[in-house]
């Protein structure tokens, strides 16, 4: 079964700095997760990586903890994971 990681972003983070942060993530992620180019490029408030093999879960989350470290983004975001059917 697969899972969906979705990050959402406080106000503050600005729709630039969130763009920014989901264009790398897509193309970070490889067999980790999906997030289409296309909608990295239109993220505003959220992103939704979809997709997460259930093995993959905790190496998806880390990867994306360390994106948003790196892009100071870490206070300013909240990770909701929901399980999906495949």
């Amino acid at each position: 079964m697969a899972r969906t990681i979705e990050i959402k972003f406080a106000d503050t983070a600005g729709p630039h700095r969130v763009r920014n942060f989901s264009e790398e993530s897509s193309l970070k992620l490889g067999e980790l997760g999906e997030l289409p180019m296309a909608q990295a490029d239109a993220a505003v408030d959220r992103v939704v990586v979809s997709k997460v093999p259930k093995r993959d879960l905790g190496r998806c989350k880390q990867l994306v903890i360390q994106l948003l470290t790196k892009h100071m983004m870490t206070d300013e975001a909240t990770l909701v994971v929901a399980g999906q059917s495949s």
